[in-house]
C-alpha cells in the first residue's frame, strides 16, 4: 500500500515542544467548543498507535462549521502546528489541517493494539478454563473456546470504543485480567464458586464481539449494539449455547444473571443488579480492571509541560472525578 512516506512523520509519543512542521494523525474525537472570550474552536483528540494528544484549531464560525461537516472521527488529518502548554498539559495548536485520503495511507500506523502477545494471552485463558472443576461449566466454556470463527474475532475485538482497552486485542486483555481477578477473589473468599466465577468472567463481555465494528480503521457501534447493547448480545449467545450444552438449571440461571448484571448498576448499563456473591464479585473484577486502565492510561498519555508540578486531569465522566497525575 502506498504510504506517502508517512514514516517520516513523528509519532505522538515523539512530538517535542515547539513547531511541528507536519504530521498525520487519526481523529479519535472532534467537537466544537467556545473559549472564555466567546471565540469558537475545534477540539480534536488526535491519535496513532503510540497514544493520544489533544489538539485545538481556531477559525471563523463559518470555517469551523464547514470543517465539522467534512471531517469526522476516523478520518486522518495532515496537520502542522505548535506543541504548547495549556493548563500544565501539552497540546497541539493546529495551524493548518487537511483531510487525507485513507486509501493512500498505511493505516497500521494508527491502529493501536494490546502490547501483549495475543497468542500467549489466549493460551493462558485456555489453560485457566481447562482447570474448571465443574464438568458442565467446563464443557460450556470449551464450546465457546472451540468456536474458531468466534475466537478469531475475540482476539481482535476492543473492550470499548473509548473508555478502556479501546484497541485491537483489548477485549482479550480485559477478559484475562477479569479472570485473574476472580481467581484471586476465590482464593480469599473460599466459599465462592470458583468454577462459576471463571466461566462467567470468560463469557461476561463476549457480546462486545458484535457490539463494535472494529475491523476497519476506527471503532464504531454496530446497529445491533445501538438497539440492544453488548450485555443482551452476550446473553443471547449464552442462551443459544444452552440449547446445545447440558447445564444444570440452577447454574444456568446463575450464569444468565451474572451476564445481565456484570455492569453492576442499571445506570451503568446492567439489566439487573448483582443479587448473589459470585455475581457481585464478577462485577467488582470487571469494574476494577476498567477503572485501573483509565487511571494508568491517563498518567501515561497526559503529557504535562512540567512533570515535577502537581497536575490534574480533566473531569472523567466514567469515574465521576478529576484524576491526580502528579
Amino acid at each position: 500500500m502506498q504510504s506517502l512516506e508517512i514514516e517520516k512523520y513523528p509519532f505522538i509519543k515523539d512530538i517535542q515542544k515547539g513547531l511541528l512542521e507536519e504530521g498525520r494523525y487519526l481523529i479519535k474525537r472532534i467537537h466544537m467548543n467556545t473559549g472564555k472570550s466567546g471565540k469558537p474552536f475545534l477540539r480534536i483528540m488526535l491519535s496513532d498507535m503510540t497514544g493520544h494528544l489533544p489538539g485545538v484549531y481556531f477559525g471563523s464560525a463559518k470555517e469551523l462549521a464547514s470543517l465539522q461537516k467534512t471531517i469526522k472521527e476516523g478520518d486522518v488529518l495532515k496537520i502542522s502546528g505548535i506543541m504548547e502548554e495549556f493548563h500544565q498539559v501539552l497540546q497541539i495548536k493546529i495551524l493548518k489541517l487537511q483531510k487525507e485520503d485513507k486509501k493512500k495511507i498505511d493505516l497500521e500506523r494508527f491502529r493501536k493494539r494490546t502490547p501483549h502477545d495475543r497468542r500467549k494471552l489466549f493460551q493462558e485463558i485456555e489453560s485457566m478454563l481447562n482447570n474448571i472443576q465443574n464438568k458442565e461449566l467446563k464443557e460450556l466454556a470449551m464450546f465457546f473456546l472451540n468456536d474458531k470463527e468466534l475466537m478469531t474475532l475475540f482476539l481482535d475485538a476492543p473492550a470499548s470504543r473509548f473508555v478502556h482497552h479501546a484497541y485491537i486485542g483489548g477485549l482479550l486483555e480485559h477478559t484475562i485480567n477479569v479472570m485473574k481477578l476472580v481467581v484471586s477473589y476465590s482464593q480469599i473468599y473460599v466459599h465462592a464458586d470458583k468454577s462459576l466465577l471463571l466461566t462467567a468472567a470468560f463469557l461476561h463481555d463476549l457480546g462486545k464481539i458484535e457490539e463494535y465494528i472494529f475491523l476497519l480503521e476506527d471503532i464504531d457501534y454496530s446497529s445491533e449494539a445501538k438497539l440492544k447493547g453488548h450485555t443482551l448480545l452476550g446473553y443471547e449467545k449464552l442462551k443459544e449455547a444452552f440449547e446445545k450444552i447440558k447445564v444444570d438449571d440452577k447454574l444456568k440461571i446463575k450464569l444468565e444473571h451474572m451476564i445481565l448484571s456484570h455492569q453492576g448498576k442499571k445506570i451503568w448499563g446492567a439489566v439487573v443488579e448483582p443479587k448473589f456473591l459470585e455475581a457481585y464479585l464478577l462485577h467488582a473484577a470487571d469494574s476494577t480492571d476498567a477503572a485501573q486502565f483509565i487511571f494508568s492510561e491517563l498518567r501515561k498519555e497526559t503529557r504535562p509541560a512540567n512533570p515535577k508540578e502537581h497536575i490534574w486531569s480533566d473531569y472523567i465522566s466514567y469515574l465521576g472525578r478529576e484524576i491526580y497525575l502528579g
